[in-house]
């Protein structure tokens, strides 16, 4: 009995790393680890810890609705990684940015804004009722900036927040 066991969970956290590996945001994490030794390639990732005390310093500061809703928004968000490769070299930029595109090219883009020539592409995946997004990675290419966003974020407050933005 315990051979069997041992085995079932030994298949069962196989399938638990393949499954976690085939994630958008986790693919794009360790496409940035990869390139993170490069000299002008600036990564800042905060994680649970991190973003759990930068979450208790604004509710300590801020009680106003609008800070609410957005706290409760991002409540199940594990980590961010911000990444700046605008100053790298030209080649370093172009190999990362073509490896990122095939990347993102598997994923959902949920939306794709263009201001004065700059394009930013916003990627997700999207739970089958749609009430759930999860790990969200916004992409400006053009200026070579990079925000993963793992976790899940609920589009009933997203929608909640851009209204209040756009009163």
């Amino acid at each position: 009995m315990k051979r069997l066991v041992v085995i079932f969970a030994f298949f069962l956290s196989i399938g638990v790393a393949l499954g976690s590996e085939s994630r958008m945001a986790n693919k794009v994490n360790l496409l940035v680890k990869e390139y993170s030794m490069n000299p002008d390639f600036e990564v800042v990732d905060v994680g649970r810890l991190g973003l759990s005390l930068v979450r208790t310093m604004i509710r300590a500061n801020s009680l106003d609705e609008e800070t609410r809703q957005l706290l409760s928004a991002v409540r199940n968000v594990k980590r961010v990684t911000v990444v700046d490769y605008e100053d790298c070299s030209p080649a370093v930029k172009a190999r990362f940015t073509q490896r990122l595109s095939k990347v993102l090219d598997k994923g959902s883009l949920l939306l794709q804004a263009k201001d004065s020539g700059e394009v930013v592409e916003i990627y997700g995946d999207v739970s089958p009722d749609a009430d759930v997004v999860t790990d969200l990675i916004i992409n400006a290419s053009s200026s070579g900036a990079l925000i993963c966003i793992k976790g899940t974020v609920p589009m009933d407050k997203v929608a909640r927040i851009i209204e209040s933005q756009a009163r």
